[in-house]
């Protein structure tokens, strides 16, 4: 029997999974979400580089939740978080039962108490294995310190980051040590943006380049942007008409059309569009089709020939 898809998951109401999705669109825009279950209660914290606002964020998440259908969580506990603060800027409570849906706010002074209590009756646990001491003359550098300092192996993913850099704040926070948890923060973002703007590698050789020119320019315009796309995941129809490039897929299909589009249009501005052939091409035109082919959901973006 095969395992089940991380949209099951979700939909039976794994956290993990629940804050997996909701960070795939959220991701790009900064943003990093993590969850956890108790009972029926989903707790998601959403934390970015600023506080994430709050009417904004609770909207999308609970449409999100109620898209997935959810049976097994009938309340919602929020947070948003700005990275550098060690406490949520706010949270709110969702009753998804109530014929109302009610919406109150947190007390955050007793979610920060509580997270800062240390544990009376669970002794520290203390790691299995200690982690490997450096050899003498082998300095390790920035980079290294970081992951070694959030107990990762040295490049690990950046969802890997995430969770160890949220999970011992946590443990920092619930013991009360604010230096360890600026430590943490430092190490969180230099990682962070090592892996997100990783240093520049070298060149390939002629050979490999020369034979990857010849297969880009092998690909028409509108191929070379649906294999973009398919590395992203996406697949769409895509066509040029004068100059808008339109983007197009089954409104079933995709579960947030605003946050695909997002997605698609910084990819494109991040292309030289010359290069693939859309140096005319000025406008983006992303449509959400129904079966029979009509517009569903629309958005109009520009690009104005940027190369």
């Amino acid at each position: 029997m095969s395992s089940p898809s991380q949209l099951e998951m979700a939909k039976g109401g794994d956290a993990a999974a629940i804050a997996d999705l909701i960070n795939q669109a959220l991701r790009p825009k900064g943003i990093a979400v993590r969850g956890e279950r108790d009972g029926t209660c989903l707790r998601l914290w959403l934390t970015g580089p600023t506080l994430p606002p709050e009417a904004q964020t609770v909207s999308y998440v609970r449409q999100g939740i109620d898209r997935l259908q959810v049976k097994a969580v009938t309340r919602l506990h929020i947070y948003g978080e700005q990275a550098d603060q060690p406490a949520p800027g706010w949270g709110v409570d969702v009753e998804l039962d109530s014929p109302q849906v009610e919406v109150k706010p947190l007390n955050l002074n007793q979610t920060v108490a509580a997270a800062a209590e240390p544990a009376a009756a669970a002794p520290p646990v203390e790691p299995a294995v200690a982690p490997p001491e450096p050899a003498s003359g082998d300095a390790l550098g920035p980079i290294e310190q970081a992951y070694l300092l959030l107990e990762l192996e040295p490049e690990a993913a950046l969802k890997d980051v995430e969770g160890a850099y949220f999970k011992l704040k946590a443990q920092a926070l619930r013991q009360g040590d604010r230096s360890r948890v600026e430590a943490l923060k430092q190490a969180f973002y230099q990682l962070k943006d090592y892996i997100e703007h990783p240093p520049a590698k070298p060149a390939p050789a002629p050979q490999a380049s020369a034979a990857a020119d010849a297969e880009a320019a092998d690909l028409t315009p509108l191929e070379q942007v649906q294999a973009l796309l398919k590395r992203q995941r996406l697949s769409a129809q895509v066509a040029i008409k004068g100059r808008q490039l339109h983007i197009s897929w089954l409104a079933v299909r995709v579960v947030n059309p605003e946050d695909a589009a997002y997605q698609i249009h910084s990819l494109l501005l991040s292309q030289n569009l010359t290069n693939l052939g859309l140096g005319d091409v000025e406008t983006l035109v992303i449509s959400s089709l129904s079966r029979d082919q009509a517009v569903v959901w629309q958005q109009v973006l520009p690009l104005r020939g940027k190369a």
